[in-house]
């Protein structure tokens, strides 16, 4: 069960939506990168019914010592990605990071 979340907020290109969708999705690039580790749980990617150019995307992972530890071990990769389809967006904001309470 995951029990930490990071929570990203996109306002997306319009033109791009069906581009971004996928690759954030869970048949993406993203998913695909995160899917090495056996302590990603999954992502959820939900759009803004109020703004139709907004989503909100939810990683999940067993523990925040394992998503850093896979993040730090993977940064090339992960810089990389993020460079390559930073033209989807607008803007990216990470909302925060969350974890369950006990």
């Amino acid at each position: 069960m995951p029990t930490y979340l990071i929570v990203w907020k996109y306002n997306v290109k319009p033109e791009y939506k069906e581009k971004f969708e996928f690759e954030y999705g869970v048949d993406g690039t993203w998913n695909a990168l995160f899917r090495k580790s056996k302590n990603y749980t999954s992502s959820f990617l939900h759009i803004s019914e109020i703004e139709p150019d907004t989503y909100l995307l939810i990683d999940t992972w067993t523990t925040k010592e394992c998503y850093e530890k896979f993040i730090q071990s993977n940064n090339a990769d992960y810089k990389k990605l993020s460079s390559k389809l930073d033209y989807l967006y607008e803007s990216e904001e990470k909302i925060g990071l969350f974890h369950n309470v006990e």
